[in-house]
Order: C-alpha cells, then structure tokens, then sequence
C-alpha cells in the first residue's frame, strides 16, 4: 500500500554522510523545529529525525530519514492538515536547512492514480494463471514438538 503522506527524495549535497554530518543537520532541523528533534534511529545505513514545525500557524509532524550510504534524504509530512502548497514550502525550507536537494515528490493527488490492493478482476485471473510458476516446494520435515511435551 503507498503511502497517503506527502514525501520528497532528496539528495544530500555535501556527498557521503558522516557522523559530524548528521549531528549538522539535527542543529539545523532544530533550528526549523517549535521543539525537540528526536533522533529517532541511527544506525549504520540509516538516521531518521522527528521533529514538529510551525506552518501558519498549524503544528505539522515530520519525518526525516537520512539514507547515509547514497546520501540520500525523505522528508515526509505526516499530517493532512495542510495544503498541498504548505507542504512543498515545508519540503523546500527543510531541504534547503538540510543542504539537499529535491528530486522527487509524491502526494495524495499522484497516489490517487496508483491502484492499491486491487480485488481480482478476471483479466488479473487469466493473466495470474498464464505465468508458469514452479510448484511450491514439498515439506520434507515435520515440525518439532514443542519443548517439555511428553
């Protein structure tokens, strides 16, 4: 299922991200932040901050995930409450604190388009039963019992 929120792909333009890096752009997050940033996670491929932001006036919750390997960012805003126009404002100014650059964005509009979990039409069926898939493998070994039965 695609996700309803607004996301922007980033790329980090300074290159490979370091932990001097990381610590650069939780300050400059802080400083677009109305309160902490949480350094959520960070381990050795990915950091991902949460922070709030003030837009006009209304609280918006965001998500941003630093991809350290490729240098590579998502910021993702995760309320509806604003526009479509306050969210690209928000993915541009935190891009720019960031020092990034978008390269992608998806919304509600585009994802509209994109089919979810669609039910099975019979075109879907015929086509599932044209793909030749190798039979599922046979069970050899019958699961052990559990422990201290008899």
């Amino acid at each position: 299922m695609v996700c309803i929120f607004c996301i922007a792909v980033l790329a980090i333009v300074a290159g490979a991200l370091t932990a001097a890096s990381l610590d650069d752009i939780e300050e400059q997050l802080a400083d677009k932040a109305t309160g902490e940033v949480t350094r959520v996670s960070d381990t050795e491929s990915v950091a991902r901050f949460e922070l709030t932001v003030d837009v006009g006036g209304k609280e918006a919750p965001v998500a941003v995930t630093l991809y350290k390997e490729h240098s590579r960012a998502r910021i993702q805003v995760l309320t509806h409450a604003l526009t479509p126009e306050e969210v690209k404002r928000l993915e541009d100014e935190l891009a720019e604190a960031i020092g990034a650059k978008i390269v992608d964005r998806s919304s509600p509009e585009a994802e509209a388009d994109e089919p979810a979990h669609e039910h099975p039409t019979k075109d879907t069926e015929r086509e599932a039963e044209r793909v030749d898939a190798p039979p599922a493998p046979e069970r050899t070994r019958e699961p052990e019992p559990p422990r201290g039965a008899p």
